[in-house]
């Protein structure tokens, strides 16, 4: 986590001028929104839908909680640690338990993978190394963990967000702004892109309270953690917590001869957001993202026509969103920015914390602008 201070953004990438602003009119209704989960302990900021029908729910454990850092559930039932309990232990022998998750997603195999950045806080240094664990949600149970090259971090490193495609892995460098392309059958890892605008938080984080500040009163500006992959693998989505979107181009990070000039142009303003809690891309390559400073869900397609969802009270800090199998969007009220660490040791969290169901507007995915 970066504070805010004189770093200031560089030259930017190149900018699309034709960019649809987003429709101010919403196309779904509070009534569209209804809640599948609740929790009067649990801060999930993230949150991945199974094939089967089971939500995996991610709790920060960097906000101070004790609880399951990772745990799963049918909309029926209460959620429970996942892929146990021992996993999910505050202590214990590293090799068997999560230190601080930090981003989830789902391969194509059903296989969760889990990035734990082995910072359980933010403003300390690490207590174990960072990895990625690879859960087989067939069989619930972990079955690779896979520890990161140190020499592909940097002091200050705390992995976040994570996109998958094939055997390939793309895990994003929150603290130390910069981008890993991992190797899932070898293990071997890459950096690039170190310090690049694009993944370079150049404002503090806006949420609908206003800006979040640490405990000693500076706003909080954290570099990229926002991922997603489009379903032919060819583009990366890639945001700072206060925007804006990004799109770069994966075939330059696989070609061996590209240069460093060519990385400083990689990256393409792609739209102009705000604060995103959460990203998430469909099988038609429409995007979907969740704005903090509006309490919003929108979507921009792969024609790059942005939709306005919904905007709703509810939505405190809309978190890490999904795509269920039955087409609605999963989002968290996660409430993040009303946790103790950001109000002098005091929580403003209104409890219970809430995970909604919106029911897509069937134009979230059309070419046509809707205004």
């Amino acid at each position: 986590m970066a504070l805010l201070a004189s770093a200031a953004v560089a030259a930017l990438a190149p900018t699309d001028l034709h960019a649809v602003p987003m429709p101010t009119a919403p196309e779904a209704s509070a009534a569209d929104l209804t809640p599948i989960f609740t929790s009067s302990t649990q801060l999930w900021d993230a949150v991945v839908a199974l094939p089967d029908g089971r939500v995996a729910l991610q709790a920060p454990r960097w906000l101070g909680g004790n609880g399951p850092q990772l745990s799963i559930a049918r909309e029926s039932e209460a959620p429970a640690a996942y892929p146990n309990a021992l996993w999910n232990a505050v202590d214990g022998p590293v090799e068997e338990h999560f230190v601080a998750l930090t981003g989830i997603t789902l391969a194509p195999d059903e296989h969760l993978w889990a990035v734990d950045s082995g910072v359980p806080d933010r403003e300390k240094p690490p207590s174990a190394g960072a990895r990625l664990i690879d859960i087989d949600t067939r069989s619930d149970s972990v079955t690779r963990v896979l520890s990161i090259d140190p020499a592909v971090l940097r002091p200050g490193s705390i992995l976040g967000g994570i996109a998958i495609h094939g055997r390939t892995a793309y895990v994003l460098d929150s603290g130390v702004a910069g981008l890993l392309v991992i190797d899932l059958g070898s293990g071997v890892a890459q950096r690039f892109m170190d310090h690049h605008p694009a993944l370079t938080a150049g404002r503090p984080i806006q949420a609908k309270d206003g800006v979040v500040a640490a405990p000693d009163g500076r706003p909080i500006a954290i570099d990229a953690s926002l991922i997603a992959i489009s379903p032919d693998g060819k583009w990366l989505y890639v945001q700072a917590y206060c925007g804006p979107l990004y799109r770069v181009n994966t075939a330059l990070l696989d070609d061996p001869a590209s240069t460093g000039a060519a990385f400083q142009e990689a990256a393409t303003l792609w739209y102009k957001t705000g604060a995103l809690g959460g990203l998430a891309v469909g099988r038609d390559g429409t995007l979907y993202w969740s704005d903090t400073g509006t309490g919003s869900v929108d979507s921009y397609t792969a024609g790059r026509i942005p939709h306005h969802l919904i905007t709703d009270p509810r939505l405190t800090w809309p978190g890490g969103l999904a795509l269920a199998p039955d087409g609605r969007l999963l989002v968290p009220a996660a409430q993040l920015d009303r946790a103790a660490r950001f109000h002098q040791g005091h929580s403003t969290i209104v409890w219970p914390e809430t995970v909604y169901a919106l029911r897509t507007p069937a134009d979230a995915t059309s070419d046509i602008l809707r205004k």
